[in-house]
């Protein structure tokens, strides 16, 4: 297992063993949203630099949390930032902490004041990450159709929400999903993004540096030095 973090490919459990593992080497999981965030952000700006508005969907735990970050960014430089809370407010702790430093700079909006979107939009997808299974119910459905109709630009983190991350070559038909023109895929790729299924769901994928590797790394030459000293 010490070895994951190099690795190309890695299964969704696989990535929240990581993860736990990087918080224990003093990567925080608020830190590691607050790189997630920060890089997506400039990701999606990079794609679409003459952009106005953006639309940013969240859903109630971490990968709305990068959601929110991404919010903070763009605020930050004055674009118009409009949230949409697909399940109502953030539950963890992280994506809590991160949602109140935009929730009275941003425009919210919830299943009862849907927001109208235009095609000349940059839409975030926030509303699932890696945890998710089964199928898309109630607003995050429609959210989800929402998105895909309003032909605006659209940035997914991590997994194009509909999707589940270790989707492989054996799945018959495709779930209902965000079409992606832009993937995040946060430190590396998951099975999803390999799967040929899946390809025009996903737009193009890009890594996201989350700062896994550096706190891996950096705890090897700790450990070398800390046990052989000076050569």
């Amino acid at each position: 297992m010490e070895d994951l973090y190099k690795r190309e490919l890695i299964t969704c459990e696989e990535m929240k063993q990581l993860e736990q593992m990087a918080d224990q080497r003093g990567l925080s999981y608020h830190q590691m949203m607050e790189n997630a965030g920060c890089g997506a952000a400039n990701l999606i700006f990079y794609y679409r630099q003459q952009m106005k508005r953006a639309v940013i969907f969240c859903g109630k735990g971490n990968n709305g949390g990068d959601g929110f970050v991404i919010a903070r960014n763009f605020l930050e430089v004055d674009f118009e930032t409009i949230v949409v809370l697909v399940e109502g407010p953030p539950v963890t702790e992280d994506a809590r902490k991160s949602f109140r430093l935009i929730e009275k700079r941003a425009k919210i909006f919830d299943r009862s004041c849907p927001v109208e979107l235009r095609k000349e939009d940059v839409i975030v997808d926030a509303i699932f990450g890696t945890g998710f299974h089964g199928e898309l119910t109630g607003f995050a459905a429609e959210a989800v159709e929402m998105i895909n109709r309003s032909e605006a630009f659209t940035a997914s983190l991590d997994i194009p929400s509909g999707l589940s991350g270790n989707m492989s070559g054996e799945i018959g038909e495709l779930p209902p999903s965000v079409k992606a023109d832009l993937t995040v895929a946060f430190h590396c790729e998951k099975p999803v993004h390999r799967c040929e299924k899946t390809e025009e769901r996903m737009g193009d994928i890009v890594i996201c540096d989350i700062g896994i590797t550096t706190i891996f790394e950096e705890s090897v030459v700790f450990d070398y030095e800390d046990n052989y000293g000076d050569l």
